[in-house]
């Protein structure tokens, strides 16, 4: 009898247990590391992955694995080392993070039916098919017209009969099909006059509504789906249903008739991909970098090895960085490797997806969190079974199963939106892409205009290998060399206390004004950003400064009606100020304005011009972020009103005019980020405009015209504003010089929610006593926003070294919520 063996699983029930459960091994049962398998929970069942086999339990009498449900493992060694490795980041359950790694729509709590979770797996593809009559063409017209009558037909059938006289109830009987047919039988257009039915209307009215009621609706369309088939020969199910709004069940109803037949589909037409335009010496130089790495990562893998390469690639918005990208994808392809590109938002998902399916037909799949449930099984699948080498998405897309990965491209990878929030593991997509990189033996490349200050600190030691793309380019086939230079536009600073001073009250400024009226007269096109981040800092009207917290040195956020005054770094309170503490104006005001009065402003100021107006509101349905882009891209609105998304890497050449109507919303949001963040929206809106040939402009209004981040910004100057935001930092052991760690506590009373928090940093400070450099616990304080969905939120900042040895030595229950490297600490 063979040696039992033991199961560590990590069991997906929707619980908090944060390690894996022992289960034993059922005799003649094959069981590896990666596999999914079912596993007695509790008085239920539940999917789990095996992380580890072995000869010796860890607990007495383990239960037996219920069942394997595919005979090879669903996570490769890479991805079992990043969930553990994730797990261990950001002391996330490792239940959790395996989850992340499950096909689309598998159960993530416990069954009462094992047989539910059988279903964790996508099913194979069947074949493509299609659909074609199963008459001769002869007799397919006569079968169309003696097509079988439904009752509402015969009765149809009635109403013309007795449009040309009276008719007799056995008469009528014969036509509706027997007395039972006649059984209960009404109709406001006939009456029954003894042993006769006579109408109640005019003969004319009869026929008319005769005409309407010949068919039943079922019947037009399986009508129509004949004709369709008969007119344009075999056509996918999908096809048919869409020309003629038919349903599957008239499509079923069809097929069992005997009616329509299923055939093989030919294979699709090979689709002819764009040709790559010549490169620059820059983009050149920056493909043969990456390529050569990849080259020595895929000798390094047939060797048995694990050879990877990091790379910064930092291009001035236009310069072209998506065409190195291409080139990179190319060389990966023909070696036999696969491609993942991640993008930060969904929104930029379609256009990123157009640019490699046109180099690259048939070869890409999309995923992420807005894909209908039955298409991101598809494209999971797809990616599974190797159908397709390049997969482009949202930070989800980071967990798909591709083998064989040779390069992973992490596309405006200065976005704070790669940083998962909610639920757990709140993980960093690009910590995460780094290490399945180094785990795969793959090359990553991180592709920005702004690089987060982090990565300008990590590229000079080696970590990440600068390229740099200095200048920005148009491709123009007339050219010798395939490409031009194109200028970037001109930045422009307004200073709002110049435009009060003026009397102008108007969110639009007088410079932007004119702008824009001009380019709505010239048939151009505008973007308006505005950003939410930052609303509730208070700022002087007359000198610009913004009240900042002294031990923090971030903008302190009105609560309330405004009468105090917090700080989200450490917590500290004050009475709000009735003057400025720099220059004493008593015109201090909480920054609060929308986009929606924003879009009425502008549709007040130019009216019958289209305006589009893009946030997380008007794009909240699925499709919205493509729709709205597609409206405004396709030219049906002159002007597009948004927020962070219109910020993000899009291609508009028509765009001649970007306006940042108050730059000082992201520079006072109360974060340690605020001046970086600022930096990089500025520049990522003005890359918006001047892409086409007319060139273009932007204008930047703020009430601190001065400050480093608006300087450097409208100079163009990372370098010199990165040296600086780092010293800066430095000095308050912000990230990269310390780490941060972030726990908030909910509970519906507020009381309750303040002793929560009191005791939990009365803990963590008794407990920094036993460790050799512990980090500084500040709070704790009100979260923002403080109240959320009725439950009161206080947190707890740790900042300065790594806050995992300290965490571990407290218990947070379900009112707690972990967030290791926060994005914000607002």
């Amino acid at each position: 009898m063979a040696e039992p063996l033991y199961a560590e699983v990590a069991v997906i029930a929707g619980g908090r247990a944060a390690g894996t459960f022992t289960y034993a091994v059922p005799q003649g049962t094959a069981v590896e590391r990666g596999m999914a398998v079912v596993v007695p929970w509790r008085n239920r069942f539940a999917a789990g992955i095996v992380m580890s086999v072995g000869a010796t339990p860890a607990v007495e009498n383990p239960k037996e694995i219920v069942r394997v449900l595919r005979e090879t493992p669903l996570l490769d060694r890479a991805r079992l080392e990043l969930a553990a490795w994730m797990s261990a980041r950001y002391l996330a359950p490792i239940a959790d993070c395996v989850a992340l790694f499950l096909p689309p729509g598998a159960p993530r709590r416990a069954a009462a039916d094992a047989a539910r979770i059988a279903d964790l797996l996508p099913r194979p593809k069947p074949p493509a098919m299609q659909l074609r009559p199963a008459l001769a063409p002869d007799d397919l017209e006569l079968a169309i017209r003696e097509w079988p009558r439904s009752k509402r037909s015969r009765t149809a059938e009635l109403l013309v009969l007795l449009a040309r006289g009276v008719w007799t109830l056995r008469a009528a009987r014969r036509i509706l099909g027997g007395p039972a047919a006649l059984e209960g039988w009404t109709s406001p257009l006939v009456r029954r006059d003894g042993d006769v039915y006579v109408l109640a209307v005019t003969a004319a009215e009869a026929l008319d509504v005769a005409d309407s009621m010949r068919r039943t609706v079922a019947e037009r369309h399986r009508t129509a789906m004949l004709r369709e088939l008969a007119d344009r020969g075999p056509l996918d199910e999908a096809t048919l249903r869409a020309a003629t709004g038919a349903t599957p069940a008239d499509v079923e109803q069809l097929e069992h008739g005997g009616w329509i037949e299923r055939i093989a589909a030919p294979p699709p037409d090979p689709q002819a991909p764009v040709d790559a335009p010549v490169l620059t010496p820059a983009q050149s130089a920056a493909a043969a970098e990456i390529i050569e790495a990849m080259e020595r990562a895929a000798a390094s893998r047939r060797a048995g090895a694990s050879e990877s390469a990091a790379f910064l690639l930092h291009g001035v918005t236009g310069s072209g960085k998506t065409e190195v990208y291409l080139a990179a994808a190319e060389r990966a392809l023909a070696g036999g490797g696969r491609v993942l590109v991640l993008v930060p938002e969904i929104a930029l998902a379609p256009q990123t997806v157009r640019r490699f399916e046109a180099r690259f037909p048939g070869q890409v799949a999309v995923q992420h969190s807005q894909l209908r449930p039955a298409e991101a099984r598809e494209a999971w699948r797809g990616v599974a079974e190797g159908e397709v080498p390049i997969l482009v998405g949202a930070r989800s897309a980071l967990f798909a199963p591709l083998a064989d990965l040779s390069l992973i491209i992490v596309d405006e990878a200065h976005e704070w939106t790669y940083k998962q929030s909610d639920p757990s593991p709140r993980y960093d997509a690009r910590d995460a892409a780094r290490e399945l990189a180094r785990l795969a033996g793959a090359v990553i490349v991180f592709g920005t205009a702004t690089p987060p200050v982090a990565m300008h600190r990590d590229a000079p030691d080696g970590c990440l290998r600068p390229l740099v793309l200095p200048d920005r380019v148009r491709s123009d086939p007339a050219a010798p060399a395939g490409f031009s230079a194109a200028a970037e536009p001109p930045i422009d600073v307004v200073d709002l206390r110049e435009e009060l001073r003026a009397g102008n009250r108007s969110a639009i400024s007088r410079t932007l004004d004119a702008a824009l009226s001009d380019a709505i007269e010239q048939g151009e096109q505008a973007l308006l950003f505005l950003n939410r981040r930052g609303a509730g800092a208070v700022v002087c009207r007359a000198c610009g400064g913004a009240v900042e917290c002294g031990r923090c040195a971030i903008a302190m956020t009105a609560h309330g009606s405004g009468a105090w005054l917090e700080c989200h770094g450490c917590g500290a309170r004050r009475a709000a100020p009735r003057r400025c503490p720099s220059c004493g104006d008593p015109r201090l005001r909480a920054m609060r304005f929308g986009t929606e009065q924003l879009e009425a402003e502008v549709r007040g100021r130019w009216p019958g011009i289209g305006v589009a107006r893009w946030d997380r509101d008007t794009a909240r349905a699925p499709g919205g972020h493509e729709r709205i882009l597609d409206e405004f891209a396709g030219g049906r609105a002159r002007v597009l009103v948004g927020t962070q998304m219109i910020a993000k890497g899009l291609d508009l050449p028509s765009v001649t005019v970007a306006g940042v109507i108050n730059a000082d919303l992201a520079l006072r949001a109360p974060d340690f980020t605020a001046a970086e963040r600022a930096f990089q929206l500025i520049t990522q809106v003005a890359g918006r405009a001047g892409r086409g040939e007319r060139g273009g402009r932007v204008i930047v209004q703020t009430y601190s015209p001065d400050h480093p981040a608006i300087v450097a910004a409208a100079a163009r100057d990372y370098d010199g504003f990165a040296e600086a935001e780092l010293r800066a930092r430095a000095r308050f052991d912000y990230p990269p010089f310390g780490r941060l760690a972030l726990l908030r506590c909910s509970h519906n009373s507020p009381a309750t929610a303040d002793e929560l928090a009191e005791g939990m940093a009365e803990q963590l400070r008794h407990e920094r006593q036993y460790l050799p450099s512990p980090p500084e616990v500040l709070g704790p304080m009100p979260a923002h926003p403080q109240r959320l969905r009725g439950m009161h939120r206080r947190q707890i900042v740790l900042r300065g070294s790594d806050p995992t040895p300290l965490l571990q030595r407290v218990t947070l229950d379900r009112r707690w919520t972990l967030d290791i490297d926060p994005a914000s600490i607002a």
